[in-house]
């Protein structure tokens, strides 16, 4: 998220994807009003775009309180920044809401905050649903597919592999069959990067000391890499089996009642514990 970290590897990367601890970062304790902030978040997704020749992620303010039309306000905004820019909506009931209005306006959406096979099925088949409602989704020129952004260090973090939801969530995807781009998050290590390569995830996005880690090996050092050896530890995940009645979900309300009753359940601690950190490092910021 830092422009300078993208000038002095801009030959390497294609995108970005930013968030709201950067912007507290930048500020380093000063104090400023909403309205500043979110300009100071435009400001810098704005250099940013200058930088890279890809897509860069800016994400909407969302905590658990904040509404789907909230959202939608922000998202708005944020869309009409560039067209290389993707809205980050939180993978929740009402990011669902504010995601249904979004992508029916054409614009490409990062999905953020994804911990559980059942939350990529739900962003699968959400999507697959609003393309059969509104037709395909053909990108304006310069414009991006969606995304969904599993965070695989945070995963690691509570003993859990994952990579593995990475894996899995590439076979949920293509078994539904529909244009969406994997985005690799939480990468902590290049075993990370190396897995996610294996696993033709489309992007990852990771810290600078771990790219300068990966491209200061050779090819040949990059190919000696034991790419599961360091997850030994760590608690596997087998693919999960979706129920036939999900598989017969062909609406958007469908959709949202079987959210709503847990049918199809998108809930996570890990979810919930990211909205509150984010949520805490924009209000830290805000006088």
């Amino acid at each position: 998220g830092d422009p300078d970290e993208y000038r002095e590897f801009s030959h390497l990367i294609w995108g970005a994807t930013t968030n709201p601890s950067l912007i507290a970062k930048k500020l380093a304790g000063r104090k400023v009003t909403e309205k500043e902030a979110f300009e100071l978040q435009k400001k810098i997704v704005l250099e940013i775009i200058t930088i890279v020749p890809g897509a860069v992620s800016a994400e909407v303010y969302a905590d658990k309180k904040t509404t789907a039309e909230q959202m939608i306000r922000q998202g708005q905004k944020i869309a009409t920044w560039d067209k290389k820019v993707v809205v980050k909506l939180p993978t929740t009931l009402e990011g669902f809401k504010a995601r249904t209005i979004l992508r029916r306006n054409g614009i490409s959406i990062n999905n953020t905050l994804v911990f559980s096979q059942q939350q990529i099925f739900a962003i699968c088949l959400h999507e697959k649903l609003i393309q059969e409602a509104y037709g395909p989704f053909n990108p304006p020129a310069g414009g991006y597919p969606s995304f969904i952004s599993p965070f695989v260090g945070r995963l690691d973090d509570i003993n859990e592999d994952g990579m593995s939801l990475v894996e899995n969530g590439m076979k949920i995807k293509q078994a539904l069959k529909v244009n969406l781009w994997m985005l690799e998050a939480s990468v902590r290590r290049v075993e990370h990067i190396k897995r996610g390569i294996l696993a033709k995830t489309e992007l990852i996005t990771a810290p600078l000391k771990v790219y300068k880690e990966w491209f200061a090996l050779s090819k040949s050092d990059q190919n000696k890499i034991d790419p599961v050896g360091y997850s030994n530890g760590l608690k596997k995940s087998a693919l999960w089996k979706v129920p036939k009645e999900l598989m017969n979900i062909n609406s958007i309300d469908g959709f949202y009642k079987a959210i709503s009753s847990n049918t199809l359940n998108i809930k996570h601690p890990l979810t919930d514990k990211g909205l509150i950190r984010f949520a805490n490092d924009w209000n830290a910021i805000i006088a």
